[in-house]
């Protein structure tokens, strides 16, 4: 037994099905330090999340085919602690927040973790504000997780991660800050870090940016292509290690931004500057949610606000979690009750912030096809056709090929973020809303994303919107940023 372990395994291999040619882990082995913060990261789709699931003890019991391997928690056997021990021992945050939660609201769900670790009932109430009031989620605790932004939902999963571990525990995060803004995802980190300080909890962290954890964590272990893990980095040695990063495609976090396209004014086209028609527009907008059953009135979330988004751009959308992105997003199209006027000169696709929400088929291949001709169409009618070859070549482009005859619910979240971004890249509508579409991305396939989606604009004069918390994306890539603050749409730049 290694008495500095908090969390290991020893040879594992795992895949989801029986007929599953290759495995998605293969004789993987990897030991956690107990007290200590480490970071794991490596390219989308290597195995990072299945391997959190194996260690959280998710996997094989909840499906998958665990080949061969074992797993140790502070140096007994996974199996061997019951469900409300491993339950004060370990805990994880899942990649995708609506897969976290068995209740309505973040109270009864708080509620609900205390009851499977037996906490008297008189100090419930108590730790439930503690908890909410660390992530910021005391005035939501009672509004219903179908109403929360992906951030907010997010938030809500770290608040019971909170709620259930203290002392020398485990907790798994997996991108933990993928969908919060940069304010709460500092304020959490800091959290994250005091407890490890303060009760010696060991912390492990599947990321794609080393940005809130340079300063806080003890290791970096990558794992290659291959699901290889290698060694086990202190995070005093990362910035001799460049190389590295570049050749796994990792986000170099000492690398200074640089634009990838030049910035244009807000009423400009790209292939000649002149003064251009918007082809969204927003005039004294004023947005709601919510139902008169729930309320007296409606909520409003944006307020007599004006936008222009323009062809052969690409326009940020930022805010806070929760601020309303993704409800403007569903207001153009049409899904949303508004106020003012909308115009809009073409028809409008949309990428989802959880992508496994709008696939429409059971095939990768077929859901490519779909994007294409804009209408659902049996695989078997259009077998050996050029949809079919054309859908081909640009799941090879996303680095997709390979599951071609997989089910879109079968790849990791990142890859299906990747397959949701070309369903809609390939498809006719001419403007393009992107709720955080490089979520769950490596750095170098998030550059990827965007110069096909740039090149896509280009060749095609498309209006493209991206919302998103991604700082340097935003550097990178943007021609103009709008804000909204305060409940108004602002714009930036």
């Amino acid at each position: 037994m290694n008495n500095s372990e908090a969390l290991g395994c020893a040879g594992l291999t795992f895949r989801y099905l029986e007929q599953n040619k290759k495995n998605v882990l293969q004789d993987v082995s990897v030991s956690f330090p107990k007290g200590q913060i480490t970071v794991l990261m490596g390219r989308s789709g290597c195995g990072k999340s299945t391997l959190a699931a194996l260690l959280a003890g998710l996997y094989p019991e909840n499906g998958g085919i665990l080949v061969s391997g074992s797993i140790r928690l502070f140096g007994k056997k996974l199996s061997d602690f019951s469900i409300p021990e491993r339950a004060q021992k370990l805990s994880m945050m899942f990649q995708n927040a609506d897969l976290q939660f068995c209740m309505e609201t973040l109270r009864e769900e708080m509620l609900f973790c205390l009851e499977n670790i037996s906490c008297p009932q008189e100090e419930m109430d108590r730790k439930v504000r503690l908890a909410a009031d660390k992530t910021g989620m005391t005035d939501l605790l009672d509004r219903k997780f179908a109403t929360l932004s992906g951030g907010e939902k997010q938030k809500a999963a770290l608040a019971c991660i909170f709620l259930l571990q203290k002392g020398d525990g485990v907790i798994l995060l997996d991108e933990p800050f993928a969908n919060i803004d940069a304010y709460w995802a500092e304020r959490i980190a800091a959290d994250l870090k005091a407890m490890n300080q303060e009760h010696g909890m060991t912390i492990i962290a599947v990321d794609h940016s080393l940005d809130h954890w340079l300063e806080r964590a003890d290791l970096l272990i990558v794992m290659d292509g291959e699901s290889h893990v290698l060694d086990p980095i202190p995070m005093a040695e990362v910035r001799g290690r460049e190389q590295l990063f570049r050749r796994e495609g990792l986000r170099w976090p000492y690398e200074q931004v640089h634009r990838h396209r030049e910035i244009l004014t807000a009423s400009e086209t790209e292939e000649t500057g002149a003064k251009a028609q918007p082809s969204v527009r927003l005039r004294d907008v004023c947005i709601y949610v919510g139902r008169k059953k729930f309320r007296d009135e409606p909520r409003k979330v944006i307020n007599h606000s004006d936008a222009s988004f323009y062809a052969g751009q690409i326009t940020a959308l930022l805010g806070p979690s929760g601020a309303g992105k993704t409800t403007l997003f569903r207001t153009l199209l049409g899904k949303q009750k508004y106020t003012g006027t909308i115009e809009k000169r073409e028809e409008v696709g949309i990428v989802f912030q959880n992508p496994s929400n709008q696939f429409i088929t059971q095939n990768v291949l077929q859901e490519v096809e779909t994007g294409i001709l804009g209408k659902y169409v049996k695989a078997e009618n259009l077998s050996g056709s050029e949809t079919e070859k054309r859908a081909i070549d640009l799941l090879k482009e996303f680095h997709l090929g390979r599951y071609r005859r997989y089910s879109p619910y079968m790849l990791s979240q990142g890859e299906q973020r990747r397959l949701a971004v070309l369903a809609v890249l390939a498809g006719k509508r001419r403007i393009l809303l992107l709720d955080e579409p490089t979520y769950g991305q490596d750095d170098a396939m998030t550059g990827e994303i965007m110069a096909m989606l740039a090149a896509k604009m280009r060749e095609e004069n498309l209006t493209i919107v991206i919302s998103t918390h991604d700082a340097r994306l935003v550097e990178e890539w943007a021609d103009s940023v709008y804000e909204i603050r305060g409940g108004k749409l602002i714009w930036r730049s």
